[in-house]
């Protein structure tokens, strides 16, 4: 970074410009005046510089507002190291890198960084507001007022190597989930016309936020840390209207991301696509640790927290790609969980991959894979090599008349007449869940139209053990159309109630099917005819 000198110089713009040049050589400058170097590229700025620089390395810029008034399209930004904050937000111009200068700031022992906050109105209380092909890196961001970054419709973005902590000290709202439904007959086993959708989550504003409506491009945030919010999410990436975006989530560290006041769900890393937008995205080698810990602040108590949230909803169409993920440790209330995928509402057509990932230890379902639609969402989640261990919340006692949300390790659900709904799991292990192993739910709302409705799953060499309901449940409630599924070459062990169990009511099946070859259940080979025709007859 030392060797970007304010020595580069652009060609002139104007004939007020190269005149301007000629005034500052003949030093006819007046004191602090921001055109020291006209058509410089590089910009530097420090918080406690002495009033009246000129923006060079000698003599920085004191203030935020300053440089970005200074500088245009295209420049770079270089905060120099010092041992107070620069405040008062700043908002880029297209093109440009802001750069924290000096050593990487993630880890770093010394007092004096390249730090900025905004604890002012400006900029919408964001201490950097993107704009298009802007990068962000090596910044200490703390304290801001609402976003540490943000940024709308700002493609070819990278945001890198910061370290981003204490945000929305006002509480904003940033993300909401919903409006979604439930089915309230689901525990009583019957089947009931649709409800209009009526639950809907706050979430406060993300520490890291893109928000895009009509943009299409690319969005990277890699290797930051973000940590100690104030008041909500973690990183969010929001895909609306009809934008088309490619998103890359890598390598970032996240660690005691809290709920706020009057806020019901915290996300740790959140995505959502909606309306006609598309997303396609990487979220590769993060960690999520400590959420919503009840040390931090009473309030966390009641968190739905998330280490991954990926909701679609609309008409949107989603791809999301999760690999080498790290989750530990996330609290709240019965319904937080490691990784959430939630299609809330309308057709959207979704798929996600987990990848050699672990989800260890939460309060509710470590993983959650919900269409929730009762349209006809298309929603399908394969897992790999993942590690899925430790639920807390005591849900075994109401699993017979709750089935899911309450401590399962692995849980899927299709709510939707026309919904289809997909599961695939291969070389992975679950267990010491409070409630089942792997939950399998179709609830297919009483209509006049014919049902649709399909859940499909595929689980293969796999182990489960440990949980304290059933080792594997399906359940059927209502007229589904499709109920088919295949277990293969798989351990189950340790369950408290039933090692694989089924059952149907309200409604029939229209087509099922349970193929079982090469089943362990507790240590011993099972007679695979046997209990393959006990579940078909749970299921008639």
């Amino acid at each position: 970074m030392n060797t970007l000198r304010p020595s580069s110089p652009k060609q002139p713009r104007t004939r007020a410009a190269t005149l301007l040049a000629v005034l500052v050589a003949l030093g006819a400058h007046a004191p602090g005046l921001a055109a020291a170097e006209p058509d410089s590229s590089t910009w530097y700025v420090r918080a406690g510089a002495p009033a009246g620089g000129t923006g060079s390395a000698e003599t920085p810029f004191d203030s935020l507002a300053r440089v970005e008034a200074a500088s245009r399209d295209g420049d770079t930004i270089l905060v120099q190291p010092s041992t107070a904050t620069l405040d008062g937000g700043i908002a880029l111009k297209p093109g440009q890198k802001l750069i924290g200068d000096g050593p990487a700031v993630i880890g770093a022992a010394v007092a004096a960084l390249p730090r900025i906050t905004n604890t002012t109105g400006a900029h919408d209380g964001d201490a950097v507001r993107l704009a298009a092909r802007t990068e962000v890196r090596n910044l200490v961001i703390t304290g801001a007022r609402r976003g540490g970054i943000y940024g709308a419709d700002a493609i070819g973005t990278v945001i890198a190597g910061n370290d981003v902590t204490g945000t929305n000290q006002q509480c904003t709202d940033g993300f909401m989930i919903g409006p979604f439904g439930l089915p309230p007959t689901l525990p009583l086993g019957a089947s009931i016309p649709a409800l209009p959708d009526f639950i809907t989550l706050n979430n406060g504003w993300a520490a890291i936020m893109t928000d895009f409506r009509t943009a299409a491009g690319t969005v990277r945030i890699e290797g930051n840390t973000v940590h100690d919010t104030a008041c909500g999410d973690g990183i969010d990436i929001r895909a609306l209207g009809t934008s088309d975006i490619d998103a890359a989530v890598s390598r970032n560290t996240l660690r005691d991301i809290n709920l706020g006041l009057a806020k019901l769900s915290v996300l740790t890393i959140g995505v959502q696509a909606g309306d006609q937008a598309r997303l396609t995205g990487r979220i590769d080698g993060n960690s999520e640790t400590d959420i919503a810990t009840a040390a931090t602040g009473l309030t966390n108590v009641m968190a739905d927290s998330e280490g991954v949230f990926i909701n679609p909803f609309g008409q949107a169409h989603l791809d999301i790609t999760v690999d080498a993920n790290q989750f530990h440790n996330g609290y709240g209330n019965f319904s937080a969980n490691g990784l959430e995928y939630a299609t809330t509402s309308g057709t959207p057509d979704s798929r996600v991959t987990v990848t050699n990932s672990v989800f260890d230890n939460v309060t509710g379902d470590l993983i959650e894979n919900y269409n929730l639609s009762t349209g006809g969402a298309r929603q399908s989640l394969t897992l790999k090599n993942v590690y899925a261990h430790h639920s807390t919340f005591p849900g075994a006692a109401l699993n017979s008349v709750v089935p899911a949300n309450l401590g399962t390790c692995v849980v899927t659900t299709n709510f939707g007449r026309a919904a289809h709904t997909e599961l695939t799991i291969a070389d992975s292990d679950f267990g010491d869940c409070s409630a089942d192993g792997i939950g399998l739910i179709a609830y297919t709302p009483a209509g006049n139209e014919p049902s649709t409705a399909a859940l499909t799953f595929d689980i293969r060499d796999t182990v489960l053990g440990g949980s304290a309901a059933n080792g594997i449940s399906i359940r059927n409630i209502g007229d589904t159309a499709v109920l088919h599924g295949s277990i293969a070459r798989t351990s189950i062990a340790a369950a408290r109630e039933s090692l694989l169990r089924a059952s149907s009511s309200g409604g029939r099946i229209g087509s099922a099917a349970i193929d079982l070859s090469d089943i362990t259940l507790d240590g011993k080979a099972a007679d695979r005819q046997a209990v393959q025709t006990e579940l078909m007859s749970n299921l008639s």
